[in-house]
């Protein structure tokens, strides 16, 4: 006579991510007595920079963030190209906030009023004013041919780095 397998009914492991105010569990997955955890370690240099937002969504001090002109002038040109079809919009989503990113995936490379491919556009001139610790808002002047273009943002320091939560485009 066949042995029939015995079975036994485990609950399935949750899925979802801890919130912030849980603590992670100390073995996350393992199924059985021969599996171990892997020796990995995370040097402090490797970790993410990650860090929560200050107090009620403030921006990071001014000190923590890079030289904010230059960051301006290379975002308003790959604004630009996103904006054209010369670049994709998602190589700017590191840069921008969820509202800012899905308005520059909707409108890539339609917005023509920024030029074309036989009429390129330039950038003519950046206007940076900061007018918070940690917040900096730019205008920059686009040429294209004979005409004038605006395109103004807000960026917010964020993690370490410049981040734009706001974008208009004229």
């Amino acid at each position: 006579m066949p042995q029939i397998p015995c079975f036994r009914l485990q609950p399935a492991p949750n899925r979802e991510p801890p919130f912030d105010d849980e603590p992670a569990s100390g073995r996350s997955g393992l199924a059985g007595s021969r599996d171990q955890q892997l020796p990995f370690v995370v040097a402090e240099a490797a970790a993410p920079r990650f860090r929560p937002l200050g107090r009620a969504g403030e921006p990071e001090p001014r000190d923590q963030l890079p030289e904010p002109g230059r960051f301006a002038r290379r975002f308003a040109i790959a604004v630009i190209e996103a904006a054209t079809g010369r670049r994709t919009a998602g190589q700017l989503s590191n840069y921008t906030s969820p509202g800012v990113q899905a308005g520059l995936v909707r409108d890539a490379g339609r917005i023509n009023r920024l030029g074309t491919a036989a009429r390129p556009a330039s950038l003519h001139s950046m206007h940076v004013v900061e007018p918070a610790d940690g917040v900096v808002e730019a205008a920059a002047i686009v040429r294209v041919e004979t005409r004038y273009r605006a395109i103004a943002f807000r960026l917010e320091g964020v993690n370490g780095r410049w981040r734009c939560v706001r974008l208009q485009i004229g």
